[in-house]
């Protein structure tokens, strides 16, 4: 990557992070927060996640993410999908050294791992969400949440697996220190 690259991307990034909510963009009144935590879920895994940097206004993010997460639209267990659930537990899995509302979180990462583990079909895998046939696509997500989430509890280890891939847990590269400006 061409020198300076990093530092825009993160730079632009972080100046036009909302402050009170922790992600970029506003939610609706047909669709509540689902669109900015999805979005932020997509911009830090590409970005703060892949290269190891911490997110801006943690604190307020985990506040976003656990009013999103009680939205009943999306997180009533008949209606949880691997898109929805992977862009609450990355978010709250990538602040989990801030402690801020543990507990909560720690409640949340609990409830969601009990609606995920029947999900299971034995021979088949898992389907993406309501009425979907089991299938690569929500096996490979569910695994990645269902490692994030017991990871939140203290519990990843008794899976015997780690995320790979898109999904692992540790950065990819990491941001370039600026070279020195020689006079």
């Amino acid at each position: 990557m061409p020198d300076g690259y990093d530092e825009a991307l993160f730079g632009w990034l972080v100046t036009h992070v909302d402050s009170a909510t922790g992600v970029w963009g506003a939610g609706a009144r047909e669709t509540g927060m689902l669109l900015p935590v999805n979005g932020f879920y997509r911009a830090t895994r590409g970005t703060f996640a892949q290269f190891g940097v911490p997110v801006p206004h943690a604190e307020r993010l985990i506040d976003t993410v656990l009013a999103h997460a009680a939205d009943e639209r999306y997180f009533a267990a008949d209606r949880q999908n691997a898109c929805n659930v992977l862009d609450v537990a990355h978010p709250l899995w990538l602040t989990r050294h801030s402690g801020h509302r543990r507990g909560e979180v720690e409640a949340l990462a609990r409830r969601l791992l009990g609606d995920a583990l029947p999900r299971w079909r034995s021979g088949q895998s898992v389907s993406f969400g309501p009425g979907d046939e089991p299938g690569l696509q929500g096996t490979e997500m569910w695994l990645a949440i269902v490692w994030y989430l017991a990871d939140l509890v203290g519990q990843a280890e008794a899976l015997r697996y780690r995320p790979r891939g898109i999904h692992r847990p540790e950065p990819a590269a990491e941001v370039r220190s600026p070279a020195p400006i020689s006079r």
